[in-house]
């Protein structure tokens, strides 16, 4: 059951990142407040499953490897509260603040800076 619900978040959110590239969204609202260390949580997530989404897309990681990413980047959001459908709402929203607020680089270079420590805190 947990992989089937997995799955789902997994499909919903590369249909998700897949709409923001490029696209100016509204973002969704999330029913939960998430602060601290789910927020940190939640921001490594978003970070790593749109940048792997853009290096697959522009040919720089293979399907695998984007793959990969954004199964860990599924476990770092099993830290942030709430039921599956708000996760994704979450996320969703998390996604649009990014792409709202940084130039690709910009993201590149966050999350270069970060990357270490999102693995370390959140793929234990």
């Amino acid at each position: 059951m947990r992989q089937t619900l997995r799955s789902l978040l997994f499909a919903t959110l590369m249909v998700s990142a897949a709409m923001m590239t490029g696209v100016a969204a509204t973002p969704a609202r999330a029913d939960l407040v998430i602060e601290g260390r789910a927020a940190q949580a939640l921001h490594c997530s978003a970070m790593l499953f749109l940048l792997s989404s853009e290096l697959h897309d522009q040919g720089f990681i293979s399907r695998n490897s984007r793959d990969t990413a954004q199964r860990a980047a599924l476990v770092m959001l099993d830290f942030v509260p709430g039921t599956d459908e708000q996760r994704i709402r979450a996320m969703e929203q998390r996604f649009a603040r990014i792409m709202n607020s940084r130039t690709p680089p910009q993201l590149f270079k966050e999350y270069d800076d970060t990357a270490k420590w999102c693995r370390k805190t959140f793929l234990k």
